[in-house]
């Protein structure tokens, strides 16, 4: 679990644990996944909320802010999760991105729409191997086009990110968990300056 300072994001999120730092040229849209190892199946209604809360952002900054901008954007990610279709069945139709159970592994339909193929997932190159515990955070194009700095050439600006995960409602007491946190750095882009 992210137990770092926000200011100090020296960790891969890939590949172990504390603060983290994603960098986006502005106008970027893209879409990251995050294995959430205290759960086995996000398919089930947790409550997921990921956000990012607009730095306190200085022209030339050299070093990365450590402060939220006051009265500044906060934007909600959208959090995109797993479609379970249950097992695998040679006459169903499949879409990309359609999890299935083969046996005791999960497998992903990698592009397609309509798949059908009596090919087991295991031996079908359309398929690949993937988990129930995987959830897919997406980044708007439009991230940082309202902050009060806009990134300048070798300048980025920042943005605090955090992701909140809640358990389903049960008798004895709902854990909320806050497995990943960090900055975000957003870069300039002169496609994004040109009309």
């Amino acid at each position: 679990m992210a137990r770092s300072r926000f200011a100090n994001p020296v960790n891969d999120l890939m590949t172990d644990s504390g603060a983290v730092l994603w960098s986006f040229v502005k106008g970027e849209q893209l879409e990251y996944p995050i294995t959430l190892t205290f759960i086995d199946d996000v398919t089930l209604p947790y409550t997921f909320e990921a956000v990012i809360v607009e730095a306190k952002n200085t022209l030339l900054q050299e070093d990365m802010p450590t402060d939220i901008q006051p009265a500044g954007e906060a934007t909600t990610l959208t959090i995109r999760l797993p479609v379970y279709r249950g097992e695998w069945d040679a006459i169903d139709s499949y879409d990309s991105e359609d999890v299935v159970l083969y046996g005791t592994t999960y497998y992903k339909l990698i592009s397609g729409a309509g798949y059908t193929n009596s090919v087991l997932p295991s031996l079908d190159a359309a398929w690949t191997t993937t988990a129930l515990n995987i959830i897919y955070v997406q980044f708007p194009s439009t991230l940082a086009s309202d902050w009060v700095i806009d990134p300048i050439v070798d300048y980025p600006v920042y943005g605090f990110f955090e992701l909140c995960v809640t358990e389903p409602n049960n008798s004895i007491f709902v854990h909320t968990w806050k497995p990943v946190r960090g900055l975000v750095e957003v870069l300039f882009s002169p496609t994004d300056i040109t009309p």
